[in-house]
């Protein structure tokens, strides 16, 4: 659902338009709106005074007043995946307020951490459901650090035990693979061009 304190534009909230890795020379992003990819087959440039005036419109958010014609629920499931529940983990959580400090906790399995919706327009049901994330208790802090908020991983034996480091972070694929992305949007920054009003 949209958030209603702030006032969001077209381009912000269409769900057409879509972010590109690249940015124009003043550092602006370009967006590109997935709405052509039915009509000609290509992505098409746009801009937010285009966007604005779109009548092709559709907001990516759940807007009220709906009809809802029933409410389907996911059942809870508090498995681990791919990970041994109650097993050791080393955690590094990424808050400043932890000193990049490597703790000792123990894998509960993949928890609730946000319930979130999902409104299907034609059959009018409501689906709300789990956004799960591993869950790590740590002893030391008496609360549950997040996966998404740290890096951690398996501890499966003595030799594991060990801080994570700078280092271990900047050799993860996905984080060599980021940083590479972002080098090559500074590369190919372009110039704003003009776009035709839909």
């Amino acid at each position: 659902m949209a958030d209603n304190n702030e006032k969001k534009t077209k381009i912000e909230t269409c769900r057409f338009s879509h972010l590109s890795i690249k940015v124009h020379k003043d550092g602006t992003p370009i967006v590109h709106c997935s709405r052509k990819t039915i009509d000609d087959n290509h992505w098409c440039e746009t801009n937010e005074s285009a966007c604005e005036q779109c009548s092709l419109y559709k907001s990516r958010y759940m807007e009220f007043p709906l009809t809802i014609n029933d409410i389907e629920s996911k059942k809870l499931d508090y498995k681990g995946f791919l990970h041994q529940q109650g097993g050791l983990v080393k955690v590094r959580p990424c808050g400043e307020e932890y000193g990049k400090k490597t703790y000792l906790g123990f894998y509960l399995g993949d928890l609730p951490l946000a319930i979130t919706h999902s409104f299907n327009e034609e059959s009018g049901i409501l689906k709300a459901f789990t956004l799960d994330n591993p869950a790590i208790f740590v002893p030391e802090l008496g609360k549950i650090i997040w996966g998404c908020e740290s890096w951690w991983g398996e501890i499966k034996d003595e030799k594991e035990i060990k801080d994570i480091t700078d280092d271990d972070i900047s050799n993860v694929w996905y984080v060599k693979l980021a940083k590479q992305l972002m080098g090559q949007r500074d590369e190919q920054k372009v110039e704003p061009q003009e776009t035709e009003q839909p």
